[in-house]
């Protein structure tokens, strides 16, 4: 017992040094920022190969169709989601406890990566979970949460979020999965959504998110 004891603190104490060394590197993003321009010569540089989308009720009726016709016995064999449609899909399926939370949300696709973009109402995370950022931000700020997607079984999509950024603040690795329980009343750290059984792989691309048929 007093090992895992010792463990415990240990692990609370590795997580309030690395709030710490956020919060700092926060403070001087600036500096660190044209730092790294200078040091790597990417002054002015941009990928680009990103797609935005927001929800709307007729994208949210296109998706629903969409999974319809993949979820059908001899249905189709993939569907490919826009970033609006996946959006609508996000904002429907979240858990209420979020909902309450996020407002004027945003999906961001990339190679690989899905994220959201939102306004927060961070009183959702307290001080327990924000410690010395609770005086500097704001009762609203904006939220930018972004991961890999992968199918944790049939008919569940998993968000494996690997980063959490509230009003320019990332947080550390250690903390975010903390973070994804509070905004989402789970308790593994992943964002779960829900799709049709009969998708058996999703891949994430900027011109949208194909959801392919399982074999049976």
């Amino acid at each position: 017992m007093t090992g895992c004891f010792k463990n415990v603190l240990a692990g609370i104490g590795c997580l309030v040094v690395a709030i710490a060394i956020g919060v700092a590197a926060w403070y001087f993003r600036a500096d660190i920022a044209d730092a790294y321009r200078k040091l790597t010569g990417a002054e002015g540089t941009a990928s680009g190969s990103l797609t935005v989308g927001y929800p709307s009720d007729g994208d949210l009726f296109s998706a629903e169709q969409k999974e319809g016709e993949i979820a059908q016995r001899d249905g189709r064999s993939r569907i490919v989601m826009t970033a609006e449609e996946m959006a609508s899909i996000v904002q429907d399926r979240l858990p209420s406890q979020a909902k309450r939370a996020l407002d004027s949300l945003g999906v961001i696709l990339e190679r690989d990566r899905f994220s959201i973009q939102a306004e927060l109402l961070t009183e959702i995370f307290g001080r327990d979970l924000l410690g010395p950022l609770q005086g500097i931000i704001d009762p609203r700020e904006p939220i930018r949460i972004s991961g890999p997607l992968e199918m944790r079984g049939p008919g569940v999509v998993a968000w494996n979020v690997d980063e959490f950024v509230i009003a320019s603040f990332p947080f550390p690795g250690p903390a975010i999965p903390l973070l994804v329980d509070r905004l989402t009343g789970g308790t593994d750290g992943v964002l779960l959504i829900a799709v049709p059984p009969t998708v058996g792989a999703i891949r994430v691309r900027s011109d949208g998110v194909t959801f392919y048929r399982r074999d049976e």
